[in-house]
């Protein structure tokens, strides 16, 4: 896959997963499959971007992963079958996404800081839902109003070293299909862009929703991530 955003924002993204796994950045710079071996972890986490392979993990992790078919290790399913024995409890697919500026869509109120009623917006959707949105650990919130000014939508991002912004968002089911979801969004990540972060959009392969989001608000699908907790 090419890369097709500008490059300080190729760079961003490549030293922040650098960052992440404590590697030379230089590893997702040329395509290819790179391994580092971590004794010390429990976990088999694989990042692919722009055609960069990179895997951490348990040794013996890391030998069964590479004796998979390249095209394979993409695969949760294949990586899980493939580390079987070792206990392995798939924890995450997903598609890694960026973007180099984002436009908030108009005709929705948009309010910035503190959300109040975050609560209830929660307890109108699952707890898959919730947890996946990762808005537990996003202490930077915006929240997108309904006309009678309750919250239809919150976003929030999560601040990963120095360069990336993961970013989450949740909507009230009632008002899902409605934009409100790409406006919060959209102006959580304005505001990482304001402090010089690249926002990320890392969402569980299937998601058609969130993906959906992601591509009206301009941004790129780039990679994938595997995570795969091992003896659990």
């Amino acid at each position: 896959m090419s890369p097709s955003l500008n490059d300080t924002t190729l760079a961003q993204v490549r030293e922040g997963w650098a960052e992440e796994f404590e590697i030379p950045v230089e590893a997702f710079s040329t395509s290819g499959f790179t391994t580092f071996t971590r004794d010390d972890t429990h976990a088999l986490v694989m990042v692919e971007l722009w055609g960069a392979h990179v895997a951490v993990g348990p040794a013996a992790a890391i030998d069964r992963l590479e004796r998979l078919a390249p095209e394979r290790r993409c695969d949760l399913d294949a990586v899980t079958s493939a580390l079987g024995g070792l206990h392995p409890d798939p924890i995450a697919a997903a598609s890694l996404s960026y973007v180099d500026r984002v436009e908030v869509p108009t005709g929705i109120e948009v309010a910035v800081g503190p959300v109040q009623n975050v609560d209830m917006l929660r307890d109108r959707c699952t707890l898959e839902e919730w947890e996946e949105s990762g808005l537990i650990d996003m202490p930077a919130r915006v929240a997108a109003r309904r006309p009678d000014g309750r919250v239809a939508a919150v976003a929030g991002y999560e601040r990963w070293g120095r360069n990336l912004a993961q970013l989450g968002v949740l909507t009230d089911p009632e008002w899902r299909g409605m934009g409100y979801a790409a406006v919060a969004a959209a102006r959580a990540a304005q505001v990482a862009q304001n402090e010089a972060l690249v926002p990320q959009w890392r969402c569980r392969i299937g998601n058609t929703a969130s993906e959906e989001v992601a591509v009206r608000l301009g941004f790129q699908r780039v990679g994938v991530q595997l995570a795969v907790v091992l003896g659990r």
